[in-house]
């Protein structure tokens, strides 16, 4: 969980802890990616995880295919297999949770049919709908959800923390595989820690897609890295997070993974 997001999570940890979680929120923002990192987070708070966590990501329709055009969108194939995820019962016996990710993505007839499950929750339900236009979700879809806004924006400042962390991976990053895996074989990563890790990664090379696209200052860079580079090494370490809450995987492994793409 980001520090700028503090306020947020004492809101959500505080509603868990009284038993008075609602059953469905949005979550808005224009930092997509601290919004998964906040959800993937509150999941695991409420020891929630794999097979009881559903993730509904936007897929390029046929038409834009055809097109040859990049229109990603949450078709109704796509709600209604998350509405069979969450017409049976938590495995765990906790929560079933369901995360839509862009949910602005969702077209007229996805989101007409997701409003029954917010119509009519079962058990212990939770939706988290995550999104930078919450304007463009029906007004009946908005009125049955919390809505909970995000601020902060992935050209923060690094905390003391989060600054000591970045300074040893800035280090490891430009040394040799074997130098990597000495690294990775003697930090502990226990205790959070292998999150923490993650997170401060995720906030850099966030900064730097930020910086190479002309949006924002360069944090301290390692080196030069292409466009299509930096897209690729978010993109592994946003699915080797939701691994490690989905799969339970080897903290170790997976930051040897990172190490070597970066």
């Amino acid at each position: 969980m980001l520090a700028e997001h503090q306020k947020q999570w004492d809101f959500l940890k505080g509603k868990f802890e009284a038993g008075q979680l609602p059953h469905a929120y949005i979550f808005s923002g224009q930092d997509s990616e601290s919004l998964k990192k906040f959800t993937n987070d509150f999941t695991k708070f409420i020891k929630c995880e794999f097979p009881d966590v559903f993730i509904v990501k936007s897929q390029n329709s046929k038409s834009s295919l055809k097109d040859g055009e990049d229109k990603r969108e949450i078709d109704i194939a796509l709600i209604r297999e998350a509405q069979n995820f969450l017409s049976y019962k938590s495995y765990y016996g906790g929560y079933k949770v369901v995360i839509i990710e862009d949910a602005e993505r969702m077209n007229t007839e996805a989101q007409n049919c997701f409003l029954k499950n917010l119509e009519e929750p079962k058990g212990n339900t939770l939706i988290m709908l995550l999104s930078a236009k919450p304007e463009m979700l029906l007004p009946t879809i908005s009125s049955r959800c919390q809505q909970i806004k995000f601020t902060g924006d992935a050209n923060q400042q690094f905390s003391p923390e989060e600054q000591t962390i970045l300074q040893g991976l800035l280090k490891v990053m430009p040394m040799d595989l074997a130098e990597k895996f000495l690294y990775t074989k003697n930090i502990k990563l226990d205790n959070g820690n292998f999150e923490r890790i993650l997170a401060v990664m995720q906030k850099y090379f966030r900064q730097v897609l930020l910086a190479k696209i002309g949006v924002a200052g360069m944090p301290t860079p390692v080196k030069d890295y292409p466009l299509p580079k930096i897209k690729k090494i978010i993109n592994l370490i946003e699915t080797i997070s939701y691994n490690s809450l989905a799969y339970n995987s080897s903290p170790k492994l997976a930051l040897e993974i990172i190490l070597l793409e970066v």
